[in-house]
């Protein structure tokens, strides 16, 4: 018997006002300009099922506009909503205007259609966490013994990142007590499900088919990004590519993983390159999951699973919510792949990757939408520009153990700027002048902290591996006052004093925290070093460094 659908049971944790509170599939859209943010278990875990909510207004609307009205390009069934005839290439630019008509359609009624409930409604059945015929972002007993004899076990405790303990080390700063850590209520059990399917790892052993490589869940790999706006019905429509041709994405119909007819179909797909379409990559499996559907809360939770092959990497522009990392040599030498973001490095001081500025940097696909709207955001009177717009970055830490990538932690960064001046991205506009503030920012504390620094520890005589460490603390040090920079930096601003305001506030943090190292001086950093006929200590390079640092304009 079918049971727990999640269209209907709370199991979405979302902000609003107030609190933190559930709400069911329907919920969340019915009422999304209510809500201010997803808010689960990890940022992680709200990216994987923002992805999955994104593959619902995908689908939904390919086929249909903001009036529930099926575009005519193609045939959709009635009954179940299904497109069941492809777009001829001819009429791409026109289904281009109509998909752009939809999206200003739906942004300026500021709530989604009814057409999403339909839509919804006609697919019901694919949707029970639990269920032996087709559950959701699983498969049967049957599939997986056949496919994998059976899969291999996964717990609870594994499933469940905020305790991610394996069977043979125990996690010991675990937020659940030990005699709980096996169990997880049914809302928790979806939350879990979607997220080990894009975040794995590859310890586990057991395997379907014959791949060349198997994933580790395709949005483990990535550097996320998305825009987020003042409520979920905005952050989700900001990210609604839904005029996003790349890989011929319009001309093929969108299948996220419950439209397939069989759930082996669904599997055969990472075997034929058939994850084409970004409905499908926003539900993409890294595993067979099979939940026994008479399984209890009162049970300790356990699930079987087998490794599915891993999606293309290389050149895999359909996917807009990762930053790119250009190889000039190695193995994937000029190609494009996803780079997930550096957990030691505030996702200010990699602006030209976010925004895509340089000669090899790719444009993540969100950051590309937002310029195509701004384009038509005065003439559509969308009011853009009257928003803040913020950036949101996201990734898995992994273990650095190639035989597992096991996921030990998270990155999460914001960047909070105007949305007038992230659109600013002719040449010399402010995209340009931001990361070439960010360059030289860069550049001052290479060429004239880093300098002062080596230059401290050769008197000191001390390893000189210990001095990135000082480097990463001046940034924690600037970090802030660079946000706040940015965050007032408007379109009409003169960039040249905007510029110099900065640098004027980077000299003056960089000679105090200098002046903090230089008043903890010893006797022996006043006498110093000789060599090459003179003496160096601790004035000469304090004054190495103050007239390097006014140098800097």
């Amino acid at each position: 018997m079918p049971r727990y659908n999640l269209l209907d049971e709370k199991w979405i944790m979302v902000a609003d006002d107030k609190a933190v509170t559930k709400v069911s599939i329907k919920e969340l859209f019915n009422n999304a300009g209510r809500y201010k943010e997803f808010a689960g278990d990890m940022k992680t875990q709200d990216f994987a099922i923002m992805r999955v909510m994104l593959a619902i207004l995908h689908t939904v609307f390919s086929r249909f506009n903001a009036e529930g009205e099926a575009y005519e390009f193609f045939d959709v069934d009635s009954e179940s909503f299904l497109q069941t005839t492809e777009i001829a290439e001819e009429d791409i630019e026109d289904y281009e205007e109509e998909l752009y008509q939809t999206w200003i359609d739906i942004w300026k009624a500021k709530k989604f259609p009814d057409i999403v409930s339909e839509y919804l409604e006609k697919w019901r059945d694919k949707f029970f966490l639990y269920d032996d015929k087709f559950p959701f972002f699983q498969v049967t007993k049957e599939v997986i013994e056949k496919d994998a004899k059976g899969g291999g076990e996964f717990y609870g405790k594994n499933i469940n990142r905020l305790v991610s303990e394996s069977n043979n080390k125990q996690a010991y700063f675990s937020p659940r007590d030990d005699s709980y850590k096996e169990y997880m209520r049914d809302d928790e059990s979806a939350r879990w499900l979607i997220t080990l399917q894009g975040y794995m790892g590859t310890a586990d052993k057991k395997k379907v088919g014959n791949a060349k490589t198997y994933s580790k869940g395709w949005i483990y790999d990535l550097g996320g990004i998305y825009l987020v706006g003042s409520n979920l019905f905005e952050t989700l429509m900001l990210n609604l590519t839904i005029v996003n041709n790349e890989s011929n994405n319009l001309l093929k119909i969108q299948r996220p993983c419950w439209e397939t007819d069989t759930i082996e179909r669904n599997v055969e797909a990472y075997f034929y390159s058939g994850i084409d379409n970004i409905s499908a990559l926003y539900t993409a499996w890294s595993r067979e999951i099979f939940i026994d559907p008479n399984h209890a809360e009162s049970d300790k939770f356990v699930c079987s699973i087998a490794k599915l092959p891993e999606i293309e990497h290389s050149d895999n522009f359909l996917e807009p919510m990762t930053v790119w990392k250009y190889n000039k040599d190695g193995e994937y030498k000029d190609k494009y792949r996803p780079k997930k973001h550096d957990a030691n490095q505030s996702m200010w001081r990699n602006f030209g990757l976010l925004t895509g500025v340089g000669e090899t940097v790719r444009k993540p696909g969100v950051i590309e939408w937002l310029n195509k709207l701004d384009n038509i955001s005065d003439s559509m009177k969308l009011e853009l520009d009257k928003e803040n717009i913020t950036l949101s970055a996201v990734s898995m830490i992994d273990d650095g153990n190639a035989t597992s990538w096991a996921p030990i932690d998270e990155i999460s960064d914001t960047l909070t700027m105007k949305e007038r001046v992230l659109a600013d991205i002719g040449d010399g506009g402010w995209v340009d002048r931001i990361n070439k503030t960010v360059t030289d920012t860069k550049s001052t504390i290479d060429n004239v902290l880093r300098i002062f620094l080596l230059g401290l520890f050769e008197i000191r005589n001390m390893d000189k591996s210990g001095i990135p460490k000082y480097i990463e603390q001046f940034y924690f040090r600037i970090d802030l006052s660079f946000r706040q920079w940015m965050e007032s930096v408007d379109i009409g601003d003169d960039k040249d004093e905007k510029e110099i305001e900065w640098h004027n506030i980077l000299k003056t943090a960089m000679k105090n925290y200098v002046d903090e190292l230089v008043s903890n001086a010893t006797l022996r950093d006043y006498k110093g070093i000789e060599g090459s006929g003179s003496v160096k200590n601790i004035a000469t390079i304090y004054n190495s460094f103050l007239y390097r640092l006014n140098q800097k304009k």
